[in-house]
């Protein structure tokens, strides 16, 4: 792959004293049953390719992550609790996602379940493999067709989710813009599957309270099938406002691991809008940007605990004696009505 991986790892699963006091007064904060439901894990024997355009995106920092390596990071970032995931192969095009598929169906832990990662190049495999008995949730990617996905239609195609629809399997929905420009296209896609199910991964992509994004939630949120996961959203801000929106019920814990070991910080770029900056010099980021910018994560921690005081701070905000309750859903029972844990 011509690429520093074992380097990137290195560098993540050393962890400073600033992040293991974070860890350790969240573990006091958490409940002692969680489900992430945002996981990606693959073999590096998968990964065929990794082309121009997956090695200028963050995804392609870490293209392998075995179940033994989630293991791992679930013993460093959750030590004592019970972990469950919801396991998906990473979304790039230049990995052999039929084998990928099937590495986590045969050898994901029992309590586990397992999202396919779907080929819109091959609607006949995906759709049987929908029918395969482990199979709880379908993951298909914006930019793994060429050229990048504009609307939901270009990667999740009208096939596989009538098949998807009818076999009652939800979607893990990666929107190809952000919700506020997005929802048009998202509201379309339910009106044409109205019984369909989808988890709108990232809390719809904003990391920041952005114009219209109040808006665009309290319209999405209308819609019952509609339900949302946290991967990687820093903004206590954004996810206090999905709570406020949707409920608790409807939105669930995702971890996105492994791209949380990456640490970095979100900022606004004067010309290229939302961006985010790390505190190493990975393959895909920018030089200028880097030079320019990468003072902002210095002793960044990782996205991991970004996100994670996020979802603290915003139950924090919802009054005292409902607080319990809202953990509970955010960390299981939402991804157990949803995806059948």
């Amino acid at each position: 792959m011509n690429l520093p991986i074992e380097d990137y790892f290195a560098h993540a699963y050393h962890m400073s004293e600033a992040e293991i006091q974070i860890r350790d007064s969240l573990m006091e904060w958490l409940p002692d049953d969680i489900v992430d439901a945002h996981a990606h894990c693959n073999l590096a024997s998968h990964v065929t390719d990794i082309n121009l355009k997956a090695r200028k995106h963050m995804l392609s920092t870490f293209p392998y992550f075995p179940l033994e390596d989630s293991e791992r990071l679930r013993a460093m970032f959750f030590p004592g609790k019970r972990l469950r995931s919801l396991r998906f192969a990473k979304t790039y095009r230049g990995l052999d996602h039929r084998a990928a598929n099937d590495y986590l169906l045969a050898h994901s832990p029992k309590e586990d379940r397992v999202a396919l990662f779907g080929l819109p190049e091959d609607i006949e495999y995906t759709n049987q493999m929908l029918r395969h008995p482990r199979v709880s949730a379908l993951k298909m990617y914006w930019s793994y067709v060429e050229p990048s996905a504009e609307i939901i239609y270009d990667f999740f195609r009208p096939e596989i989710l009538e098949e998807a629809q009818a076999l009652d399997i939800p979607l893990v929905l990666h929107l190809p813009k952000m919700i506020v420009r997005s929802l048009d296209d998202l509201l379309q896609v339910t009106r044409d599957f109205p019984r369909l199910r989808m988890v709108l991964a990232h809390l719809g992509l904003s990391k920041l309270v952005v114009p219209g994004l109040e808006e665009a939630l309290k319209e999405a949120a209308k819609v019952e099938t509609i339900f949302m996961d946290t991967a990687l959203n820093p903004s206590a801000d954004v996810v206090a406002l999905s709570l406020q929106i949707f409920g608790v019920e409807r939105i669930t814990f995702g971890s996105d691991e492994p791209l949380n070991l990456i640490r970095s910080v979100a900022y606004e770029h004067p010309k290229k809008g939302q961006r985010i900056v790390s505190d190493y010099p990975y393959h895909w980021v920018d030089k200028q940007e880097f030079n320019e910018y990468g003072h902002l994560a210095m002793n960044a921690t990782h996205s991991h605990w970004l996100s994670m005081l996020a979802m603290k701070e915003a139950v924090d905000r919802l009054p005292t004696k409902e607080q319990t309750v809202a953990k509970e859903w955010l960390f299981r029972k939402t991804a157990e009505v949803v995806y059948g844990f």
